[in-house]
């Protein structure tokens, strides 16, 4: 055996011993070589679902796609946020005043018991936006943006996130189909941000092009992911008192705290935004926002961020929230129970059934917007039974 040879057995068996060992470790989740090579698992298993080339048609397997109503001038939009725990946010009854404008916006449904599946970006968004949940693992191949092309919906896709990265790439696949995507960051760095109100240019462009197509806009937001006091400009830099926290925390650990509410009030300002562009169209239009996963900011343990293999409740309780015009109330039929226990793995039918779509493949009964809703465990963190281990949580405070 060449020393050559030796040499890489030897360091190889070096670095599975220090794996095994970071693994065992009961502080595993403050150790980052651990974290990433556990995300790079993740990320590696989750992206072979995306490699079937169904996603790649313009369809997919989607056909015989009807609509409830077949009205012209729709104009629908999804915002998907990044990072936000509902814990931070003041609609949601955190004691700073985080969302000042969202709060004072009329008629907003605030839906109060949703989480996501995982506490990661691919995880999550793959499931949400396509077929797969935890009871069908894939069974069959097929995201909301080709149904929604089957549909004959003018598709958009908007992101303020790299189209191709560690977390990025799969969710790139998974909108492949879609009619026109417009990708604003492709050479940022999380030390080097562009704030999120890039969109709006891009928004005004879709609400002004005459297209005698009704649209779906998907909006990807920067949202309040790590690094914090990257994600706002100074002007909203409001925070920088010392919070209150159930946990003993030191001045550099409420710094991160003041600067992740900053970025949630400048989200507030963003979704907003958003919603009055929107309002001001006077179409048939909704505004459904919600985040990709949550992220833990010392609200249970001394950590700030998000990965499953810590996995704490605030990682997993989402923002889940819906504007709805005059005209799409009058026009459509949902269902509004603000309590209903929801994952979003199961938001493909929810957007199918907001959307009108009648098809084979859309399940109202995993529908939080329907009549015919049904109740399931929520299952995270391999298995683990969500609304059991909340109210362990709850007794312990």
């Amino acid at each position: 055996m060449s020393k050559k040879i030796r040499f890489n057995f030897k360091s190889l068996l070096i670095i599975v011993v220090l794996i095994l060992i970071v693994f065992r470790t009961p502080f595993k989740h403050q150790n980052l070589p651990y974290l990433i090579l556990k995300s790079l698992y993740v990320v590696y298993f989750e992206s072979k679902v995306f490699d079937n080339p169904t996603y790649q048609s313009d369809t997919g397997i989607f056909n015989d796609v009807n609509l409830v109503n077949n009205n012209n001038n729709k104009l629908y939009v999804v915002i998907i946020g990044e990072s936000t725990t509902r814990k931070n946010m003041s609609l949601y009854g955190y004691g700073r005043k985080t969302n000042p404008l969202l709060s004072k916006q009329n008629g907003l449904r605030v839906f109060k018991n949703v989480i996501s599946p995982h506490a990661g970006t691919t995880a999550s968004l793959t499931k949400a936006l396509s077929l797969d949940n935890y009871e069908n693992s894939s069974k069959e191949k097929g995201s909301i943006i080709q149904l929604l092309n089957a549909a004959n919906f003018e598709t958009y896709w908007i992101s303020n996130q790299q189209p191709v990265g560690f977390a990025e790439t799969d969710i790139t696949k998974l909108v492949y189909s879609c009619n026109n995507k417009f990708y604003l960051n492709t050479e940022d760095t999380e030390e080097l941000n562009l704030y999120d109100n890039v969109i709006f240019d891009k928004i005004d462009y879709v609400i002004n092009n005459n297209s005698d197509r009704n649209k779906v806009l998907f909006i990807h937001l920067k949202g309040t992911h790590f690094y914090y006091e990257n994600k706002y400009p100074d002007s909203f830099n409001t925070f920088k008192d010392k919070p209150k926290t159930q946990i003993a925390i030191n001045e550099s650990e409420y710094k991160f705290i003041n600067e992740y509410d900053n970025a949630v009030t400048y989200n507030d300002f963003i979704v907003n935004t958003v919603i009055d562009k929107i309002k001001r169209k006077r179409s048939e239009s909704f505004v459904l926002y919600f985040s990709d996963h949550g992220e833990e900011v010392y609200h249970t343990i001394k950590f700030a961020g998000h990965n499953d293999d810590v996995g704490t409740l605030p990682m997993f309780e989402i923002p889940f929230i819906l504007w709805e015009s005059k005209d799409y109330k009058l026009k459509n039929n949902i269902k509004i129970e603000l309590n209903r226990p929801y994952m979003t793995d199961d938001l493909f039918h929810s957007i199918a059934d907001l959307c009108g779509i009648d098809n084979k493949y859309v399940d109202l009964e995993r529908s939080i917007f329907s009549k015919s809703f049904k109740n399931r465990k929520r299952v995270i963190l391999n298995n683990k039974d969500y609304d059991s281990l909340l109210k362990i949580e709850n007794t312990k405070n």
